[in-house]
């Protein structure tokens, strides 16, 4: 491994430890209303403001333009928890943090993948990080941790802030033209579309994968998120490590049988949630090839597609056993069928 690749997985790390903790801050605002009668509503204008004008973010430092996101996200939200302190409507603090998740996101997204040399792992390992954090923060919520706890705890991000800004020597400007997971012969727009429409079917799938033995403790929340964090980081790993193809693969077709025998077996199941979220890194990998030039952009596709899964999820709730089944393995084979249609031949 050379020194920049071992840099850039070095970035990855700082940014998957940046995302933890900025995750830990957004679930703690947001669920410190968890007893409101409108937290379903609180829920979602977070997930809209958070996700959707990401893409936004990145096409400003797409174009050149050098705003620190990172250090500009840290500060916006923690001053939504310095709100917590003042007895303010809750959708105020809600908005505020919103807006400094999604701007640490795309500092984190763009860092990783131009420091990276057309790998996809360090951004993998970024993006991983969220799933450990959210979890953390809605138990700090449920638990009434003291606001000054995690505030606290959100000012240590400024540690793998300034460190992370250390190697921006190794970031490569314009187009990233390293990565080339998608086959070159199919339209940009096509590729778009079908990573992004893999995206919303991988979030809508972590509501309707059967999961009857999560009991709604700590601990099998926690071993449920764990693991999709944990399955979004590996993806990335063999998508380097064995090729595009065969990961998606292993993350569409392999875990089918896990998601569907696993639904009164946890250890079976996790398998299966690991094996599937993988496909989160395959996506951002694809999209990133057709638009070398808007990596910021590129990642602003695959928050969109998460947004929309937890909308779809919002308005169609599935309660079936036989339904649930049927629609995880229907999906499924659909996004192994549109993955490989899409993704390079040739590339390992």
């Amino acid at each position: 491994m050379n020194i920049n690749m071992r840099k850039s997985n070095y970035i990855g790390f700082l940014y998957f430890w940046i995302h933890f903790l900025i995750e830990i801050t957004s679930y703690y605002v947001v669920f410190t209303f968890f007893k409101s009668d409108r937290i379903v509503i609180f829920a979602l204008i977070y997930d809209v403001l958070a996700f959707v004008p990401e893409g936004f973010y990145g096409m400003i430092r797409d174009i050149g333009i050098k705003i620190n996101f990172g250090i500009l996200g840290m500060i916006i939200s923690g001053a939504a928890i310095c709100l917590l302190f003042l007895d303010l409507p809750a959708v105020i603090m809600i908005v505020v943090v919103a807006i400094g998740n999604g701007m640490i996101h795309i500092q984190g997204a763009e860092m990783t993948l131009r420091t990276s040399d057309g790998k996809i792992f360090p951004s993998a390992l970024f993006v991983s990080g969220g799933a450990f954090g959210l979890v953390i923060g809605r138990i700090l919520a449920f638990e009434g941790c003291p606001i000054w706890i995690v505030l606290l705890v959100h000012c240590t991000m400024i540690i793998p802030l300034l460190l992370a800004s250390k190697h921006i020597d190794i970031a490569k400007e314009g187009e990233l033209s390293n990565f080339n997971f998608a086959d070159v012969k199919k339209n940009a727009s096509i590729v778009v579309f079908v990573a992004t429409f893999v995206v919303i079917v991988r979030s809508y799938m972590g509501y309707v994968i059967p999961v009857e033995w999560n009991d709604n403790s700590y601990l099998s929340t926690i071993l449920l998120f764990y693991f999709m964090g944990i399955g979004k980081a590996v993806g990335g790993y063999l998508t380097d490590k064995i090729g595009i193809r065969k990961t998606i693969l292993i993350s569409t077709l392999g875990s089918l049988p896990f998601l569907v025998i696993g639904n009164s077996i946890m250890p079976v199941s996790l398998v299966g949630l690991l094996m599937f979220s993988m496909t989160m890194a395959i996506a951002l990998a694809l999209i990133v090839s057709v638009m070398k030039s808007y990596p910021g952009v590129a990642f602003g596709f695959t928050t969109v597609g998460l947004f929309i899964g937890v909308l779809i999820n919002a308005f169609i709730y599935i309660n079936e056993l036989w339904v649930k089944d049927l629609i995880v393995s229907v999906l499924a084979i659909v996004s192994c069928v549109t993955l490989l249609y899409i993704s390079n031949h040739e590339r390992k």
